[in-house]
């Protein structure tokens, strides 16, 4: 049991909108660390010590130099700078695979080419031992692995409650109950899945042919067949773009997080030294002493505005509230000294973002609106249980009134069943709503109901959005509508979706979920293809 990866998964599931329970923010003592680019402030009233000279440096070369992230002023910063830094964020995190693609990206991208070998070959074992028995692929993995697993104890729950005591701070047991007993069924599931992949690969035919990590696999190079069944190269470099991508990404987030805190240091050392006080005092005027304890109004009004996403009542999540909002306030105040003081500085910045891939997603196997043909395509990956897509649907309706027929969007389906119970079921009544041609009007009451998508419920939606109820029963119990939604989850999986709703604009990934960030991407695509009117 990994108390850390625990962890995660509590305070993501407590806080579904990014939410994340912190400990409070204390009074700010950040320590500003000078350079040879600031000097301390005349004003400073300690003794002064006397300090060994630090030997020469080398001298810089053409083989030595390295080009500077940023330069703040006249003064650089080089990315040893802040490499301690980015070091310990990186290495704080719980994945595992972050650290390792962090300390050796070569090695991590050949382990993870052999885990998605593994993961695909295990998804079609499972795949033919369900049609052997000629059972649906979800009926197959819950007969099999969800329906033996035993619920986790009244102390198994506690001893993983204790065990994080510290870093859910004022959260109650029951307020994060639900959460403990998800993850230790999670590590149950996990545990049984690679048990009955072991025993599957005992009575199939899996024929390895090429290692995935071998160099110059030609195109159509067959990596492995299960019972005949041909995994090819080109599945594998699909879905390693979007790791490979994540992960730089990732480690860009910390490396401008820690630029940025560098730069502001530097900014703030420099503000002092002119006004001839020392940067705490700066940091205690502009941010320290405005920062406010958050009202019992405030928390109320976040947790009323949020409460379908939040895990727990008002009581239980108050305390995570309101550091959440002193965060968010402090953070505010940062920023706001950080944009003055760089408007009067001269800052030039170099880190570069990664370039996200552009994924080959073919359209038209989803359910779709608008002209396969415009110069703007939107697919977006959805669960219908999920509250996160629930909330980007009618801002998605929204912002595409105003583009007509110049944006085409399409719906592909990703049940997340390992944590939403009904959206396998869901994503199956959609389709067979959408098999009368009444898909748009049907969604609008799964996404609307998310707390009640059961059976009954999904069949009184139908007799409501006007549907022939005994075509939409037989479709919906029937199976036939099951493939579609396994290619979607399977190309989704290919494409780097992880969660939902995930979001491809002409085959990018879509990184702003707002409404402003929709909007930008799709404009910027019209002004690539000049349609722009």
């Amino acid at each position: 049991m990994n108390p850390r990866n625990l962890l995660v998964v509590v305070l993501i599931a407590a806080f579904a909108i990014s939410v994340a329970a912190q400990t409070p923010p204390k009074k700010i003592t950040r320590k500003i660390t000078r350079t040879s680019g600031g000097k301390p402030p005349s004003t400073q009233t300690s003794p002064a010590k006397t300090e060994t000279p630090p030997p020469p440096a080398p001298p810089v070369t053409a083989e030595t130099a390295t080009p500077p992230l940023a330069i703040v002023n006249e003064t650089s910063i080089t990315s040893a700078e802040i490499e301690p830094t980015v070091s310990a964020a990186i290495l704080s995190d719980p994945d595992l695979f972050l650290h390792a693609f962090y300390e050796d990206r070569d090695k991590a991208i050949r382990e993870a080419r052999q885990r998605a070998v593994d993961a695909r070959i295990s998804s079609m074992l499972i795949g033919a031992e369900a049609k052997k028995r000629n059972l649906s692929i979800e009926d197959f993995l819950d007969r099999e692995i969800n329906s033996r697993i035993a619920p986790p104890t009244d102390a198994e729950v506690r001893e993983v409650y204790d065990a994080n005591r510290a870093q859910l701070g004022n959260a109650g047991l029951e307020g994060v109950r639900a959460n403990i007993v998800n993850y230790l069924r999670g590590q149950r599931a996990e545990q049984a899945h690679a048990e009955m992949v072991n025993r599957l690969k005992m009575t199939n035919t899996v024929q390895k042919n090429a290692d995935v990590n071998a160099p110059n696999l030609a195109p159509g190079t067959v990596l492995v067949s299960v019972n005949g069944q041909p995994l090819r190269i080109e599945v594998i470099n699909e879905r390693m773009k979007a790791y490979i991508h994540k992960m730089e990404t990732r480690i860009y987030a910390a490396q401008k997080q820690a630029l940025d805190r560098r730069i502001n240091d530097l900014l703030i050392i420099a503000e002092a030294s002119n006004r001839k006080i020392g940067p705490e005092e700066i940091v205690r005027t502009e941010i320290t002493d405005k920062l406010k304890p958050p009202t019992e109004a405030e928390i109320s009004k976040f947790y009323e505005e949020n409460r379908a996403r939040l895990n727990g009542d008002l009581a239980s999540l108050r305390a995570q509230i309101g550091n959440y909002l002193q965060e968010q306030q402090q953070e505010k105040l940062e920023n706001d000294l950080a944009a003055k003081l760089r408007a009067g500085a001269k800052v030039q910045v170099f880190l570069k973002e990664p370039v996200p891939p552009v994924f080959n997603i073919v359209t038209g196997r989803g359910v779709a609106r608008g002209d396969v043909n415009a110069a703007v395509k939107i697919v977006e990956f959805t669960d219908f249980q999920c509250s996160a897509c629930g909330a980007m649907y009618p801002v998605i309706e929204e912002v595409l009134k105003s583009y007509g027929n110049r944006v085409y969007f399409e719906v592909r389906n990703f049940p997340l069943s390992s944590v939403h119970s009904n959206a396998f079921r869901a994503a199956q009544a959609a389709a067979a709503a959408n098999a009368q041609g009444k898909f748009w009007a049907y969604i609008d009451f799964l996404y609307k109901n998310q707390n009640s998508l059961d059976d009954e419920s999904l069949k009184k939606y139908a007799t409501q959005a006007g549907l022939d109820r005994k075509l939409f029963d037989a479709d919906l119990d029937g199976g036939k509508v099951d493939e579609g939604i396994r290619r979607d989850i399977e190309e989704g999986e290919m494409f780097g979706v992880e969660g939902t709703p995930t979001i491809f604009i002409n085959g990018v990934m879509l990184m702003s979920l707002s409404a402003e960030g929709l909007r930008e991407a799709i404009d910027k695509g019209l002004a690539r293809a000049g349609k722009t009117d």
